[in-house]
């Protein structure tokens, strides 16, 4: 059969796939993996920036970038088992080829957290792209004021990186989770993450908040967070779409007058209510 990767120079041509092997497999939940891929060459990436991740046979997905950045050889991507491609790639062992076009999008502002409180608002696997912030903010916790995690899932079985929040709560950052439906086991929030802003110690009026998850999530943190006094260009969140080139062309994450793919998938809410994106 032949095979869709090629070996090549890392983003040397943005249409062929880049040639990975899964280094590495771990169970996050039921149906979310983490994989670790290596590349042949180093791939430069931002946070918030994804790449287009494919399987022969099966095609090709978006994922947004798990790790930190600057010139890896290794990746990781946080995939949940949804659709024909994630179930492809759910099947992969180590040691086998995974196809990665990218890196896409214009990634997180990281410049301008500096001084400020921060406030991270994640809905379940909408962790995944902002786990490379938090790891960036707590390798420059100390040019940084307070930084809050408010973090909903599901069910406790759910939460994604469990263990590594106790790490962050070690690191200084305010980890604070809830969920939608608890269990026996569980005692901690139960409700949704935007009921949580009592439990936040931060100055709204000096302060910025990365975002994502669930669209309607999204939408109720934005304007919380704007009512509280957060500047619109301070409130920085990532958005999905149904991409399938990455690169433009084919118009599937065309919204309002945004390329999704190209234009963000990072957008400040200025942004968006400007623009009618996503509202």
């Amino acid at each position: 059969m032949k095979n869709h990767i090629t070996n090549r120079k890392a983003n040397s041509n943005i249409y062929l796939p880049l040639n990975g092997k899964i280094e590495e497999i771990k169970e996050l939940t039921n149906d979310v993996r983490l994989l670790k891929i290596r590349t042949e060459s180093a791939i430069d990436y931002k946070p918030g920036q994804f790449f287009m991740i494919s399987v022969w046979g099966a095609g090709e997905v978006p994922i947004s970038a798990t790790s930190l950045y600057k010139g890896n050889t290794t990746i990781e991507l946080c995939i949940r088992k949804t659709g024909i491609v994630t179930t492809a790639i759910h099947s992969l062992e180590v040691g086998q080829s995974i196809g990665i076009r990218g890196p896409f999008g214009n990634g997180f502002p990281l410049d301008i957290p500096r001084g400020k409180d921060v406030i991270i608002v994640a809905g379940g696997i909408g962790i995944a792209p902002l786990r490379p912030i938090i790891k960036y903010l707590i390798n420059n916790k100390y040019e940084l004021g307070r930084v809050t995690l408010l973090y909903g899932s599901r069910t406790p079985d759910e939460i994604i990186f469990k263990d590594e929040t106790e790490q962050w709560k070690e690191s200084g950052i305010s980890v604070i989770l809830t969920v939608d439906k608890g269990n026996d086991s569980y005692s901690g929030n139960v409700g949704f993450v935007t009921n949580l802003w009592h439990t936040v110690r931060a100055d709204f009026k000096n302060a910025i908040a990365y975002i994502c998850g669930p669209e309607v999530m999204i939408k109720a943190a934005m304007r919380d967070l704007f009512f509280f006094g957060m500047s619109d260009e301070k409130i920085i969140t990532t958005l999905e779409a149904h991409m399938k080139c990455g690169v433009g062309k084919c118009g599937h994450c065309y919204t309002g007058p945004k390329y999704i793919c190209t234009d963000g998938p990072v957008f400040s809410y200025k942004q968006i209510k400007e623009q009618s994106i996503l509202m």
